[in-house]
């Protein structure tokens, strides 16, 4: 059996930045085994697989990584809306709904120039916020850092859960956020393992790119050292983190986050958030995403 096989780069508009993602469009009659088999295959951080259902513009989404299935990421999706568009399978007027295990989300593609376009998503989330968080001596032993290297005057480490749970902690400087290394012995030590969150963003208002608001960096026990993993996944939870600041006023917010660096593979991420009344935290993120293979994928009969 041959499957046509797609991978783009998110966030970016330049071929070899950006998040990386495999994506494959006709993927009815894969089961979960399969796609993660492929997935581990492919060792690129997501793979999308989808699978048309008949409506006009939508889609069944199932993500893996080489190791799991996961619920969402935002370059998952922004890459499966990109290889639909470049593919000739995205209706006319750019309105595409995604369905994941959790609900459908909807996409609208911009312009397409060759192969690479601008795209956004919405959701809705129910983001908790909780407070209760390691000391910031223990943070400090947990990233490698002095304690003097974190926080912010008007921002405080928050534990902030969508579908998973992330602890959000700012530092004060580009260099301690590209410094910080995750230490085991003093994570297992510390209050952290019990608040059930695996991956630490890390964030700074000091950027590369003088478009972006924040550099953000995932760590945690699961992330190799010299990784630096898309931040899509994350962004509900950060912007959820933003919306909890007590000074924060109600209203629409836009923000951009930067992951990684020019000598790197870097990504911006552009966002907006509707801060109202409620329990609801509405979100709107876009970014570039460009092709960069198209081939085919052999299965064994």
């Amino acid at each position: 059996m041959d499957l046509s096989l797609y991978t783009a780069d998110v966030f970016t508009g330049q071929p070899f930045g950006g998040a990386q993602v495999a994506v494959l469009p006709q993927a009815a009659g894969l089961d979960a085994a399969l796609m993660q088999r492929i997935a581990a295959e492919l060792a690129l951080p997501n793979s999308v697989f989808l699978t048309a259902t008949g409506v006009a513009g939508q889609h069944r989404i199932r993500i893996f990584t080489p190791r799991e299935e996961v619920e969402f990421a935002g370059q998952a999706v922004l890459a499966a809306a990109h290889i639909l568009a470049v593919s000739g399978q995205a209706p006319a007027d750019g309105a595409l709904e995604l369905l994941h295990g959790f609900g459908p989300v909807p996409v609208r593609l911009g312009p397409m120039q060759g192969r690479t376009g601008f795209v956004q998503f919405s959701r809705t989330v129910f983001p908790v916020v909780d407070r209760f968080v390691p000391t910031a001596d223990e943070l400090a032993g947990i990233l490698s850092l002095e304690r003097r290297a974190l926080g912010e005057r008007d921002l405080q480490p928050l534990l902030v859960a969508c579908e998973r749970p992330y602890l959000i902690l700012p530092v004060r400087s580009l260099d301690a956020l590209r410094g910080a290394r995750f230490d085991a012995a003093a994570w297992a030590g510390s209050h952290a393992p019990s608040m059930l969150a695996q991956e630490l963003l890390l964030f700074c208002r000091q950027t590369e790119s003088p478009e972006a608001n924040f550099h953000a960096r995932l760590i945690g026990p699961d992330i190799d050292a010299r990784e630096d993993p898309p931040v899509g996944a994350a962004l509900p939870a950060f912007a959820a983190y933003l919306a909890a600041q007590p000074g924060l006023r109600a209203g629409t917010h836009t923000f951009t986050v930067e992951r990684g660096f020019d000598a790197t593979r870097k990504s911006l991420l552009h966002a907006e958030f509707d801060k109202r009344g409620g329990g609801g935290l509405t979100l709107r993120v876009g970014g570039q995403a460009v092709q960069v293979i198209r081939g085919t994928l052999s299965l064994p009969d």
